[in-house]
């Protein structure tokens, strides 16, 4: 009892998140007029400069035609999945697509492949990596880190078209967080002294 495999032992907090999967776009398809009756191409994925992935896509008339190799699993398999279209009318005119989902039927702008078919991410029940950063020192860093990028590479300089109002409460903000993330990241540094993992 309370051995490894028995309870908390096996546990995986992290699942699987929409960034590590490859992704279809409606809206990417419909800005390069891919979605017109007729239209086919390929769309190639990349990960680390690395080919990824390549799907074939055909246009029909209310439908896409996804026909690609599938490797996963111990096994592989040419898979051709028929992904319906919808298209919405706008409030300024003009129409805008979507996919509805193989899997479930929603109205969705992305599929994701994270098995053998592109469903949704509700299907895959899907997370975004920020769901799985669940400790307070991660959302302190992650705030901190958001707060750098708006006000640039030279956080110390107040960005051109910036308030000066705005700039100062962000650099307080960005003062305190990185305040915070000290404070955890020594108290986590105690704890693990005082357990000898330091």
């Amino acid at each position: 009892m309370g051995g490894i495999g028995s309870g908390m032992w096996s546990r995986r907090d992290k699942k699987t998140t929409i960034e590590e999967c490859r992704r279809l776009e409606v809206l990417i398809l419909h800005r390069k007029n891919a979605l017109n009756f007729g239209c086919s191409g390929t769309i190639t994925w990349k990960r680390n400069d690395r080919p990824w992935g390549e799907i074939r896509i055909e246009v029909e008339t209310t439908s896409l035609d996804l026909v690609y190799h599938y490797t996963g699993y111990g096994g592989s398999q040419d898979v051709k999945e028929r992904v319906p279209l919808a298209w919405t009318s706008c409030n300024y005119g003009g129409e805008r697509p979507w996919f509805l989902c193989p899997g479930c039927g929603r109205r969705v702008g992305v599929l994701f492949l994270g098995g053998s078919y592109f469903p949704c991410r509700h299907c895959y029940h899907l997370s975004y990596s920020s769901q799985n950063k669940n400790t307070v020192l991660d959302k302190v860093c992650r705030r901190r880190d958001k707060l750098c990028e708006r006000l640039g590479e030279k956080w110390w300089r107040k960005p051109k078209g910036m308030h000066q109002k705005t700039f100062d409460r962000l650099r307080r903000r960005l003062s305190y967080a990185e305040m915070q993330a000290y404070v955890l990241l020594d108290r986590a540094m105690e704890k693990l002294s005082s357990m000898g993992l330091l």
